[in-house]
């Protein structure tokens, strides 16, 4: 059941994933700033073994993709308790990350309850268009070599497509928590 500020009250935090360039921290600040939800960007707490394979522009191995997922589970989890303490503002995290594959999603899943999955997708020449556009992050050309390593949800999950504007993207997500 959807309360007047689109709050699934049985969801504690929707993670929102999909390729790179797709939208989802623009998403994510979209639906924060009108649910006034908070918001944690992943990709800003990656490993050390990550930042280190980043510059020097090494892929991620199995291993440091397991790890990372693990570490991103207690995060998320230690920030849903500190909302139930009420040190931290209240409504479902929005998490931002783009968990490639169905076995880390299911993780997740697996380790924060409530957890929902929201796949964020747009057309490819609008995923072209940001990541050419981008000054930070992972360049376009990386981007687009990680395309093939995407799976889509092997499960049924909400799907919004981020190709247009904000008030788009709120219609969208009433749609979904409705």
């Amino acid at each position: 059941m959807e309360d007047q500020k689109g709050n699934n009250s049985t969801t504690s935090a929707w993670l929102l994933f999909g390729l790179s360039g797709s939208g989802k921290n623009y998403v994510a600040d979209v639906l924060a700033s009108h649910y006034g939800w908070p918001v944690y960007h992943a990709d800003d707490d990656i490993t050390p073994a990550m930042r280190r394979a980043l510059a020097e522009a090494r892929p991620f191995t199995e291993q440091m993709r397991d790890e990372f997922f693990q570490l991103l589970a207690d995060k998320i989890n230690a920030r849903l308790q500190a909302a139930q303490d009420g040190s931290t503002p209240t409504g479902p995290l929005l998490v931002t990350q783009g968990v490639y594959k169905n076995r880390h999603r299911h993780y997740l899943q697996s380790r924060i309850p409530g957890l929902r999955l929201l796949w964020i997708d747009a057309l490819p020449q609008v995923i072209d268009r940001r990541l050419e556009s981008r000054c930070e992050g992972i360049s376009a050309d990386s981007a687009r070599a990680l395309v093939k390593d995407f799976e889509a949800p092997a499960v049924a999950c909400a799907r919004l497509q981020n190709n247009s504007d904000a008030e788009n993207i709120i219609s969208q997500f009433r749609a979904i928590v409705s």
